[in-house]
């Protein structure tokens, strides 16, 4: 099984390979320079494995939520490569992804997932790790932070770049109960390949809609309305 996985979503841009369950990775903290870098990475990764884009079986790429122009660099750049070679596609949240370094990293099992937004605002969805399965607790959303909310008190780790920036927030929000924190953690295309493992070995269940074609390689910004000021979708 040879899967890339591609992710160009945050401030960091990362790459990574599962070759033979042998995983290459690399990250860099670009800002508003991902596609100065991603293709370079990308190569340098398959050059390293000894594999050409034509010998993967899938690409998996964060599919969001996250910048807008992160966003469409990543499924852009997943599109090009995925269609000059025939492959399928494999999207995956980025807040999944954040949640699955949170149990790489942190050996964590009740995970929030939290990413800053902007304009005031964060992404963030529940997740908890069970059977070496990642499983969404709710939904995905997009609030103010005094509007997370958590439904049980199983222990939570909260993670990502939303409590960087609306830490005190979240602290102080009696819906947010949380054990531990990890700020400064962004999601990596290492912790994908899990993810997209999974969705590939049951590309076959006709339940299953993770594998798709590559005209359906598209973000996904939790925002419809991603152009319009705060103010003005608020007072709608």
């Amino acid at each position: 099984m040879n899967i890339l996985a591609i992710d160009t979503v945050t401030e960091m841009c990362s790459v990574a390979l599962l070759s033979h369950k042998n995983i290459y990775s690399q990250e860099r903290f670009v800002p508003q320079q991902h596609t100065q870098v991603i293709l370079a990475m990308v190569q340098q990764l398959l050059a390293e494995a000894q594999l050409g884009l034509s010998n993967l079986d899938a690409i998996s790429f964060s599919r969001g939520p996250g910048s807008f122009t992160g966003l469409r660099i990543c499924a852009s750049v997943t599109q090009g490569l995925a269609l000059a070679h025939d492959l399928s596609v494999i999207p995956i949240s980025s807040l999944a992804i954040l949640a699955q370094g949170a149990v790489r990293l942190d050996k964590q099992a009740s995970i929030l997932a939290c990413m800053d937004a902007r304009k005031n605002e964060v992404y963030w969805a529940c997740y908890q790790f069970e059977d070496n399965q990642l499983n969404l607790f709710g939904d995905e959303q997009v609030t103010a932070p005094a509007d997370v909310k958590l439904e049980n008190n199983l222990g939570w780790h909260g993670v990502g770049t939303g409590f960087v920036q609306f830490g005190d927030e979240l602290n102080v929000n009696s819906l947010v109960n949380l054990n531990s924190v990890e700020a400064k953690r962004y999601p990596l295309a290492q912790d994908m390949l899990p993810l997209a493992t999974q969705a590939w070995e049951m590309r076959n269940n006709s339940e299953s809609k993770m594998v798709v074609d590559v005209s359906l390689a598209l973000p996904k910004y939790l925002r419809d309305n991603v152009a319009i000021p705060q103010k003005a979708r608020t007072t709608k």
